[in-house]
């Protein structure tokens, strides 16, 4: 295998871990009783998890050479 393919690779796996803990952090996380509305979407676990999510998809994209790096 490439070493250049082999580095494309992690950046599949990562993604894919970061999209996944992203995910369960949006899942899992404490509802205060009185949350409403936007309190719901915009507090700081909520953000953390949209963080993650966004940051594997670009690894992913990354990984999948949709997004050029200078590896090649």
């Amino acid at each position: 295998m490439n070493p250049a393919q082999a580095g494309l690779k992690f950046f599949v796996i990562s993604g894919a871990i970061l999209i996944l803990s992203g995910v369960a952090q949006a899942l899992a996380r404490p509802r205060g009783a009185r949350e409403r509305g936007v309190q719901r979407y915009f507090n700081g676990a909520t953000v953390r998890a949209m963080v993650f999510v966004t940051v594997g998809v670009l690894a992913i994209m990354v990984g999948l050479g949709a997004i050029p790096i200078g590896l090649r």
